[in-house]
Parts: structure tokens; sequence; C-alpha cells
């Protein structure tokens, strides 16, 4: 499996990953966002300016416990 971010579902909707994001790959749904894998380039960034720490790298698919 090839590493990726998740946003889990404690997202506070602050929007802070999606402004940061240099590649556009966190997308904002009607309750949740999400990170689009095929775009993103794994810089983290997104997990730097989340106050609440609900964005995780996911390495392995038994660590996957967050809603995309």
């Amino acid at each position: 499996m090839k590493p990726k971010l998740e946003i889990n579902n404690t997202c506070i909707h602050c929007d802070n990953c999606r402004l940061i994001c240099p590649e556009h790959s966190v997308i904002k749904g009607k309750d949740s966002y999400r990170i689009e894998p095929w775009s993103c380039t794994l810089c983290q960034l997104c997990i730097e300016v989340c106050p609440i720490d609900c964005i995780k790298l996911i390495t392995e698919e038994k660590d996957s416990e967050f809603i995309s």
C-alpha cells in the first residue's frame, strides 16, 4: 500500500489544511474534508497546521482508522 494522508472524523473544518496545500489535494465536501491521494505529495504541511491533530500519515492498511 502506498502511504497516504487521511483526515479523521474529529476534524473541526477550520480550513487550514486546504489553504496550505500546495497541490490543492485537500477537498472540502459538504460534511467533511478528504485528501486526494493521486495529487498529494505527502509534504505533510497539512499535519503541521492542523490545530487538533486529526490528519495522519497512513503507511499500512491496518493503520487506517480515519475517514477520507
